[in-house]
């Protein structure tokens, strides 16, 4: 018994040997010792200008942080102390996003492996105001070029409650770069108005681990993501318009008729002359729906509207790292049916919301265009699955039901662009029209039946969408960047 229990504790203190090598923790408050991260404070120039003090409390000596009590210890968070910054309570000035840089700086520079690939930071805002971003090595920030690499950013779900911010350090990791400091941009005020209310900012527990995934996450079963038949479910999500211009509502299907949930409810979103580009219906999920290859890999998402027009889904995954896909929907060829935008996300470990950005026009120098003209689109039946076609029905007479078929031929459809010219093929291919990236139909020819190589010319380069036509009607897209 007394060699088992030996045994036993050998085993345990070789786990927990294991998991301390695992994890660093750079920062926590719990302890008299130094810790990894010796400066915890606003940017050194931002406070030597004035702009921190006329923003933040001063806790003396120029410390806009102090060390607080942690103000929810019953969450994923237990410690009994939290790092805090403060904006002031009365009368408080336009916060602007320049210089509002929460400085953390290591004694020394930390190598990055696969072993502390991904940085947490426990973070909770009694508001959430506009959104956070973290800049790696640096104490100012860096170009949208970096998104994803050397600058994030996100937004807490709500507010009042502890969370996990998982930064993925594979940039610095690939390139050999030292971790040596990381700037948090607490409130990235940097559109009009800038008016966020006085709050409260804490952060916790700063470790460094091989661990993807964000701590207290909930892991969702499941392929359907959201059905506006059923509230339940929709109680469950946060749904909103990102804008207040924008409106929401579940309404019945303006096509009764259609094979697409016929009699049913479906979500109206209303895009206003007022909203920015990448403005859309934002559905954050309670927990992460993770990608699996082979049974859940493909994204639906049922649209409809009443004319042409381009259209982007929008993913953040389980680091709050963005991605985007462009889609054409072909009001004229569907006779403004419902169409199925579909997304093959096996590229991505999991995923915690999704925005559907509607009416998307560009300028003469590919520039999004804001305040584009007010209209009404709708969304219904989004699901992650493992089929990789569009969904499409037709009404059967003998029975009264619904078929539905999947899109494409056998063989289904392949593109390239080489030197400005678009080459494609698909089997029994009879038509073929392609659209430049602002939803322009710049060809359109009948083709001969079979499956050889076919191909159009195009003027410049750029990104293009072609949709190719079969003998029985059936209908392929695909995107071709022409370089």
């Amino acid at each position: 018994m007394k060699k088992f229990i030996t045994v036993l504790m050998l085993a345990l203190c070789t786990a927990f040997l294991a998991k301390a090598q695992e994890e660093m923790v750079l920062l926590s408050g719990e302890t008299d010792d130094p810790e990894p991260i010796v400066y915890y404070n606003f940017v050194d120039w931002s406070i030597d200008e004035g702009r921190i003090a006329q923003w933040y409390i001063d806790f003396g000596d120029e410390e806009f942080t102090t060390w607080v009590d942690n103000p929810e210890p019953d969450g994923i968070n237990t410690t009994s102390t939290s790092l805090m910054a403060q904006t002031f309570k009365e009368d408080i000035p336009t916060v602007d996003w320049w210089g509002n840089f929460l400085n953390f700086v290591l004694d020394e520079p930390i190598e990055i492996t696969e072993a502390n690939r991904y940085m947490h930071i426990f973070h909770y805002r009694e508001n959430l105001n506009n959104i956070w971003a973290v800049f790696l090595n640096t104490n100012g920030s860096h170009e949208d070029a970096e998104l994803g690499n050397l600058r994030f950013q996100g937004n807490n779900n709500v507010p009042g409650r502890w969370e996990d911010i998982v930064i993925d350090l594979h940039y610095l990791m690939d390139n050999d770069i030292p971790l040596e400091q990381f700037n948090f941009l607490v409130d990235a005020a940097w559109s009009d108005p800038r008016d966020s209310p006085p709050t409260r900012y804490y952060w916790d527990e700063i470790v460094l681990n091989d661990d993807p995934f964000p701590r207290g996450v909930e892991f969702l079963d499941g392929t359907d993501l959201l059905n506006f038949d059923d509230q339940e479910q929709m109680d469950n999500l946060t749904i909103t318009t990102q804008n207040e211009a924008n409106t929401f509502e579940v309404v019945p299907n303006p096509l009764p008729d259609s094979w697409v949930n016929p009699n049913g409810m479906v979500g109206k979103f209303h895009k206003s002359d007022e909203a920015s580009w990448w403005q859309g219906l934002h559905i954050q999920f309670p927990g992460l729906h993770m990608i699996e290859y082979g049974e859940k890999q493909y994204l639906h998402v049922f649209v409809k509207t009443d004319s042409t027009c381009f259209m982007q889904l929008h993913v953040i995954d389980q680091n709050d790292v963005h991605h985007t896909q462009m889609f054409f929907y072909p009001h004229d060829d569907l006779d403004g049916e419902w169409f199925d935008l579909v997304w093959d996300l096996s590229d991505y470990t999991a995923i915690k919301a999704i925005t559907v950005r509607f009416d998307l026009q560009l300028d003469d120098e590919d520039n999004y265009i804001n305040n584009t003209p007010a209209r009404d689109f709708y969304v219904d039946k989004i699901v992650l699955d493992d089929d990789p076609f569009e969904r499409e029905g037709e009404w059967d007479d003998d029975d009264d039901t619904f078929v539905i078929e999947r899109e494409g031929t056998e063989e289904g459809l392949t593109a390239y662009a080489s030197d400005k010219t678009i080459f494609f093929s698909m089997q029994e291919a009879t038509h073929v029209q392609v659209f430049d990236v602002t939803g322009r139909n710049i060809a359109s020819e009948r083709l001969g039946h079979g499956s050889d190589l076919n191909m159009i010319n195009v003027e410049r380069s750029g990104l293009y969408f072609i949709r190719v036509t079969d003998n029985q009607g059936r209908m392929s897209t695909a995107k071709v960047l022409v370089k």
